[in-house]
C-alpha cells in the first residue's frame, strides 16, 4: 500500500457516504473505511497522513475555465481595479512595461473592468482609449483584455498590425468603435478584437520559446491545485493555445488534466474546423482530453441575445446572437455526425432557447444523448427552459462565483425581462432532475471552488448584499457534488474521477475543515492543505 489517510472525514461522494479514512495503491483508490480497517492494510512503506478530523474531497473539476489565457499573467501587465486604484494607475503599469521593452515588443494587459456593456457601473473607469495607450507606449504594440474577455483596448500600433483603420469594416458579430469622425478608438468589441489577440498570444509564444511557455503552464496547474482543481475544462482551446499544452505536456510539466474544448481560430470565430473533426487527435495523453466542440451563441455586446416577456405573454428580442437557427443546427449536426460534444455558450435566455433548439435538432439521433450536449452559463433562463434541458438530456455548466459577484443591477434586468428564475438556480435544476457541472469561467470569475461553494450554499454576495434568492440555495454536499462528479459527468469522466471510490483515480484534497460542519459564512475561509492528483501530493501545507 503507497499511501494511507487516516483520522478525517472523507466526503466521498458516492451519494452520501462518508468515511474516516482511505487507502491508495499505485495511484488508485483501493479502499475508503474507518481508520481501523485502514490502517491495518498500511505496510513498513506505507506513507501515512493523519488527518486529525480534516476533511477529504474529491479534486474539484473546474468545468469552464480559460486557462491558458491567465497561463501569459505572469508576463503581462495586471490592469485590474483593485489593486490596481483607477485608470490612471493601469496606464502608468503599462508604461512602466514599455519603458523595460523593446520598441516594437507587444504588451499584453489583462483584466481591465471598465463601464461598458449593458450595464452601466458607476464606480467602474472609462474605457482604454488608442490615445491613452499611443501616450505611455508609443513605441510598442499594446492590447489590454477587459475582464469580461468580450472586448479589448488597443493602441495605433496594435491596430497598424492588424490591419485595423477607418475604412475597416465590422465583423460579423464584432464592433470596432469608432469616434465622431469615424476614427477607431481603439475599443474593440468581440469578434472585432480576435485578431488584435492572436497576434500578441503568437507574439508571446515565439517571443518566449517553448520551454519558457511550459513554464509558465506548470506554474499555473500549481495555482489550481493550490486551490484543489485537480482537472479543468479549457473552455475555448484556439490552435495557439493546442500548441501550449501538448509543448508542456511534452516536457512533462502539465500536472492536471486539461480537457480541450476546441473553438474556432480566433476566440469568437465560429468552430467549423472542430465541429468537422479536425482535432480528432486531441487525447494524445492522460492529461490532455478532447471530443469537445466549443460554440458561442450569443456575444455580450451590444447585448447578449436575449428575450423581454411583456406583461401581456408578447415577445420582444434584444441583441443579436452569432448564429441563425438554422446556422447553429448545422454546427451542432455536423459535431454530432463525427460523435463530437458540443458545449454552448449562451448568457442570454434567447440565446438558451437558441441553444436548447439546435441540440433538440439531432436528439433523434442514435448516439446524440451519449455525447451529452452541454450549455454553458445558461443565464437568466425561465423554469420552462430547465425543464426543457432535463427533458433533453442537457448538462448545464453553472458558475457560482458569478453569483458571489453579482450586482444589483443584475437581478434588476432579469425582472425587467419577465424571467421567473433568479441568477444561478441551482435548487430549481436540481429539483428538476437536470444535470449540473459547476466552475470558474476564470478569469471572468475567481478562481477559488470553495467560493462558489460557499455562495450557492449561502446565496450571499460579496457586496454583503443578501441573500440572493435563498430558495436557491443548495446543501454542502450538493454544492461539491456540482463541483466534482457534476464536472466529471460533463467530461465523461465519472468512471475515472469525480468520487473516491475504490478503482478511481486517487484525485482528492484535503480540507482543513469540514465543510459539512461549519456554518455557510466560514465555507469562504476553508483552506485547501493537500491536493494529490493520481496519489501523488503536488500542493502541500499540512
Amino acid at each position: 500500500m503507497d499511501l494511507v489517510l487516516l483520522g478525517g472525514t472523507v466526503l466521498t461522494m458516492d451519494g452520501d457516504r462518508t468515511a474516516q479514512a482511505l487507502a491508495v495503491d499505485d495511484g488508485v483508490i483501493v479502499r475508503v473505511g474507518s481508520t481501523a480497517e485502514i490502517g491495518a492494510l498500511a505496510g513498513s512503506e506505507t506513507e501515512v497522513i493523519h488527518l486529525t478530523g480534516r476533511a477529504v474531497i474529491p479534486g474539484f473539476i473546474d468545468a469552464h475555465n480559460h486557462f491558458s489565457m491567465t497561463t501569459f499573467e505572469p508576463v503581462s501587465v495586471d490592469c485590474s481595479i483593485p489593486p490596481l486604484e483607477g485608470k490612471r494607475a493601469v496606464l502608468d503599469a503599462i508604461a512602466a512595461a514599455a519603458q523595460d521593452s523593446v520598441p516594437g515588443q507587444w504588451i499584453w494587459g489583462l483584466g481591465y473592468r471598465a463601464q461598458m456593456g449593458t450595464i452601466a457601473v458607476a464606480s467602474l473607469p472609462q474605457p482604454l482609449t488608442r490615445g491613452d495607450l499611443d501616450e505611455v507606449a508609443p513605441d510598442n504594440p499594446v492590447i489590454v483584455m477587459a475582464s469580461s474577455y468580450h472586448a479589448c483596448f488597443a493602441n495605433s500600433a496594435a491596430l497598424a498590425l492588424a490591419g485595423v483603420g477607418e475604412r475597416s469594416v465590422d465583423p460579423d458579430g464584432g464592433e470596432i468603435v469608432r469616434d465622431a469622425a469615424g476614427r477607431p478608438t481603439g475599443v474593440l468589441w468581440e469578434r472585432a478584437m480576435d485578431p488584435l489577440h492572436l497576434l500578441s498570444m503568437r507574439a508571446h509564444i515565439d517571443r518566449y520559446g517553448e520551454e519558457a511557455m511550459g513554464d509558465l503552464v506548470e506554474r499555473n496547474a500549481r495555482r489550481h491545485l493550490a486551490h484543489g482543481i485537480t482537472s479543468v475544462g479549457d473552455a475555448q482551446v484556439m490552435p495557439e493555445s493546442a500548441q501550449l499544452y501538448r509543448s508542456a505536456e511534452q516536457q512533462g510539466k502539465l500536472p492536471i488534466t486539461i480537457h480541450e474544448m476546441r473553438g474556432g481560430t480566433g476566440f469568437f470565430a465560429e468552430p467549423a474546423e472542430a465541429a468537422r473533426g479536425d482535432f480528432l487527435d486531441d487525447n494524445p495523453t492522460d492529461r490532455l482530453r478532447g471530443g469537445t466542440v466549443k460554440i458561442f451563441m450569443d456575444p455580450a455586446h451590444p447585448s447578449s441575445a436575449r428575450t423581454r416577456i411583456h406583461p401581456d405573454g408578447t415577445h420582444e428580442h434584444i441583441g443579436r446572437p452569432y448564429y441563425t437557427p438554422e446556422a447553429a443546427a448545422r454546427l451542432v449536426r455536423t459535431a454530432t455526425d463525427r460523435g463530437l460534444q458540443v458545449a454552448i455558450h449562451a448568457l442570454g435566455n434567447w440565446a438558451v432557447d437558441l441553444a436548447l433548439d439546435a441540440i433538440e435538432s439531432v436528439a433523434s439521433q442514435a448516439h446524440a444523448s451519449d455525447l451529452r450536449p452541454r450549455i454553458e452559463h445558461f443565464s437568466l433562463a425561465s423554469l420552462e427552459q430547465i425543464q426543457r434541458a432535463a427533458a433533453l438530456g442537457v448538462i448545464v455548466n453553472v458558475q457560482p462565483p458569478f453569483l458571489y459577484r453579482a450586482a444589483p443591477q443584475t437581478e434588476e434586468s432579469r425582472v425587467e425581462l419577465g424571467i421567473d428564475r433568479p441568477q444561478v438556480p441551482l435548487r430549481t435544476l436540481l429539483d428538476e432532475g437536470v444535470q449540473v457541472a459547476a466552475s470558474s469561467d476564470s478569469p471572468c470569475a475567481p478562481l477559488p471552488p470553495l467560493l462558489g461553494l460557499y455562495s450557492i450554499v449561502s446565496r450571499h454576495v460579496r457586496t454583503g448584499v443578501g441573500p440572493i434568492a435563498p430558495e436557491e440555495a443548495v446543501s454542502v454536499l450538493e454544492g461539491i457534488r456540482a463541483y466534482t462528479m457534476g464536472s466529471a459527468y460533463a467530461m465523461s469522466r465519472e468512471r475515472e474521477v469525480g468520487s473516491l471510490e475504490p478503482g478511481k483515480r486517487a484525485d482528492m484534497v484535503v480540507l482543513s475543515h469540514d465543510p459539512m460542519n461549519v456554518g455557510p459564512e466560514a465555507i469562504r475561509e476553508i483552506e485547501v492543505r493537500q491536493t494529490y492528483v493520481g496519489g501523488r501530493l503536488l500542493y502541500d501545507q499540512l
